[in-house]
């Protein structure tokens, strides 16, 4: 369960105002309806490479929040960005 909320990528949650109101979720009831899920990976063979360090980001600022559904103003997209640096490892 922890896992799976450090690996969530994206939040989102339709409004009333946008199309598809079918598929719109009251203000509250934001967590238990919205699309908390993680969908942006970096996949890589461990016997090649080595994670030095990663970051998602949401907020256009290099920090993740994930409380907030997005997209948002500041942070046009509604998938967060998933950035890694690899270490290529010795044959």
């Amino acid at each position: 369960e922890e896992l799976g909320k450090k690996a969530v990528t994206t939040f989102n949650c339709r409004t009333y105002l946008q199309t598809q109101l079918n598929k719109a979720v009251r203000s509250k009831e934001r967590y238990e309806k919205g699309d908390r899920n993680p969908k942006d990976l970096i996949l890589f063979h461990e016997t090649q490479y080595e994670a030095v360090a990663w970051l998602k980001d949401n907020t256009g600022q290099c920090t993740f929040n994930s409380d907030i559904p997005f997209p948002t103003l500041r942070f046009p997209s509604d998938h967060g960005i998933v950035a890694g640096l690899l270490r290529v490892r010795p044959r």
